[in-house]
């Protein structure tokens, strides 16, 4: 069993590693492979979890908590804000997002959703516009209060974004 699992690990690592490069090549973009203290990592749960009790879902009951380390180390956060007409929704990454660029940072390092989901496309390409550098903090499968960073290539491997604009504009 232990065996099993180091060999699906690895295929997992193989292909991301695969994918990295494949994306550096078509995009230039490279992977910052950060680590986070545990105590960073414990300030931005609480920061997401107190974000959380601000949400607003009435319609997908879903509500959702965030918290955006910034390259400079502030934690901003957002919460999930939902409207009868759902195209309006606005879901806690993304509020996260626009509350830090509101505030004027434009380089983040990491996000944390609470309870945890995966953000949706939309949000991921939303981050993407100010680069891929940023990590989304997963919960480790039956470890209570442990995460993993999982990189943004990861999450959106071959987005397009300002780059892409840049080499049409040169051709």
């Amino acid at each position: 069993v232990m065996l099993k699992r180091l060999e699906e690990r690895h295929r997992e690592l193989l292909l991301w590693l695969m994918n990295l490069e494949l994306d550096y090549l078509l995009t230039g973009n490279r992977l910052n492979l950060m680590k986070l203290d545990q105590k960073t990592i414990d300030a931005m749960v609480g920061a997401a979890s107190e974000a959380l009790k601000h949400a607003y879902a009435p319609y997908s009951g879903k509500p959702q908590g965030a918290a955006l380390l910034t390259a400079g180390g502030d934690i901003i956060c957002g919460a999930t804000l939902e409207f009868a007409t759902y195209g309006g929704s606005i879901s806690a990454d993304t509020a996260a997002l626009v509350n830090a660029a509101n505030l004027g940072h434009r380089q983040f390092q990491a996000l944390c959703l609470q309870p945890f989901d995966w953000p949706s496309g939309v949000t991921r390409q939303f981050y993407a516009e100010f680069g891929v550098e940023v990590s989304l903090l997963v919960p480790e499968k039956g470890e209570s209060g442990h995460y993993k960073l999982v990189s943004w290539p990861e999450l959106l491997p071959h987005h397009f974004g300002p780059k892409n604009l840049d080499q049409a504009k040169a051709k």
